[in-house]
């Protein structure tokens, strides 16, 4: 990847890429600002749900569980299963949905919201306050973006969570779904996550994008367009970062290398590529060398230390080179 950062324009008041085979952010503002989510809040809603485990339960729905808002279009005294409520909460952003499962998971939206603050502060989201279990807007219900990718991160390891904000639209117990989450349709290698909309938060996104076998995840808050912002910072990850291979091994470029101590470091590039080369990333006659010059034995490794050169040749004509740094 070229380390080349060119900041994106953006409405919103917080974002980030994050990258998830280097596991760094790639692009970020305004990162551990406390901002109003949305519905957002309903990813902690769906952990807390999932970390239960108990999905096929039976809930029958209640006065209580009706609020305003999004909807699964639930009725009074209608008999659905926790997995039922789950597609309802992701998909449409049910605040219905979200009222039931609270009031199942911990026999009241009270209980369950001091569950939600107890998992918040477990999981060291520093800069998240929850007062509710669905998002609308009340005093005190803030998170950040760099809390919303921990807890996102959290989530994609349950299977069955992946399966469900990556679906466009489905019937579900007598009720048809569309997803809030327009990425899914016309945006290609958009495959999750959540959407949120209130006055206060404005046009909020978690994003997850995967395409040619890496995957980024986009957190945008305080958006007044969250599509735009979405497009405009996948489009400078991809203006700013190039995946390349190594001829010899055919392995990626950010290899993680490991120190005498086991420490993980990643290679940066250092300096922009050859300008000739911009728009000729995928020429067949365009070859790009590592040559590594590691530390001798006994030097520690630090921040910043040159390890070795990247040589882009065109056919048998070198065109540039860049050092490779570590990070």
């Amino acid at each position: 990847m070229s380390a080349a950062h060119q900041p994106p324009e953006m409405t919103a008041q917080a974002y980030l890429l994050y990258d998830m085979e280097t596991e760094q952010i790639l692009f970020e503002n305004n990162v551990d600002t406390s901002l109003p989510p949305a519905s957002l809040t309903k990813l902690m809603t769906a952990l807390l749900v999932l970390e239960q485990g108990d999905l096929q339960a039976q809930v029958t729905v209640q006065p209580q569980d009706l609020i305003g808002g999004s909807t699964m279009n639930l009725q009074n005294g209608e008999t659905v299963t926790v997995e039922e409520l789950l597609w309802g909460l992701l998909i449409p952003s049910g605040n219905d949905a979200a009222m039931a499962l609270a009031r199942y998971t911990a026999g009241s939206a009270p209980a369950f919201i001091e569950r939600m603050n107890q998992r918040a502060q477990a999981l060291g989201l520093t800069e998240t306050s929850f007062a509710n279990p669905h998002g609308l807007d009340e005093a005190g219900h803030l998170s950040s973006a760099r809390d919303l990718l921990t807890l996102t991160r959290q989530l994609l390891t349950y299977p069955l969570f992946r399966q469900i904000v990556a679906t466009a639209e489905i019937q579900v117990a007598g009720h048809m779904l569309q997803n809030t989450n327009q990425l899914l349709v016309d945006f290609p290698g958009a495959d999750g996550v959540k959407t949120g909309t209130t006055v206060a938060a404005g046009e909020c996104l978690v994003a997850s994008i995967a395409r040619d076998g890496h995957t980024q995840i986009l957190v945008i808050l305080g958006s007044r367009d969250r599509y735009a912002d979405a497009r405009a910072l996948y489009d400078a990850y991809q203006r700013n970062y190039k995946w390349l291979s190594n001829n010899d091994a055919g392995s990626l470029l950010l290899n993680q290398l490991r120190d005498a101590d086991n420490r993980t470091w990643y290679l940066q590039i250092d300096g922009a590529p050859p300008e000739m080369m911009g728009s000729d990333w995928s020429s067949p006659t365009l070859q790009i060398y590592r040559r590594l010059e590691l530390p001798p034995a006994g030097l520690p490794w630090q921040q910043g230390m040159r390890i070795g050169i990247l040589e882009w040749r065109l056919g048998n004509v070198t065109i540039g080179n860049q050092q490779l740094i570590l990070r």
